[in-house]
């Protein structure tokens, strides 16, 4: 089962409203309903705050894969400096 599905499965069976979960879990409603519909992937932090206020285990909710695809959009690119037009690489005036 998806973690779509898992999610609004477990959060129905604690009579849990998704405002109400929200609020227990610091997870804002909205993004909760993104995850309950399929149009977001849940990140690892993510999973585990829904999971500890739903008071089950991470992998009831969703799988390795899926918390890895999700955690591999949102990170940035290992390697690269972020630069800025008026900073030098390291973030000093003309650097």
């Amino acid at each position: 089962m998806a973690f779509a599905e898992n999610l609004r499965r477990i959060r129905l069976a604690a009579f849990l409203s998704q405002a109400e979960l929200g609020r227990r879990s610091s997870v804002h409603a909205i993004t909760i309903t993104r995850l309950e519909s399929g149009r977001t992937a849940p990140s690892t932090r993510t999973v585990r705050a829904l999971a500890a206020a739903l008071g089950v285990q991470p992998a009831e909710l969703a799988t390795p894969e899926e918390v890895a695809e999700a955690d591999k959009r949102q990170r940035p690119h290992q390697g690269l400096e972020k630069r800025s037009p008026l900073l030098g690489r390291r973030g000093e005036p003309g650097g």
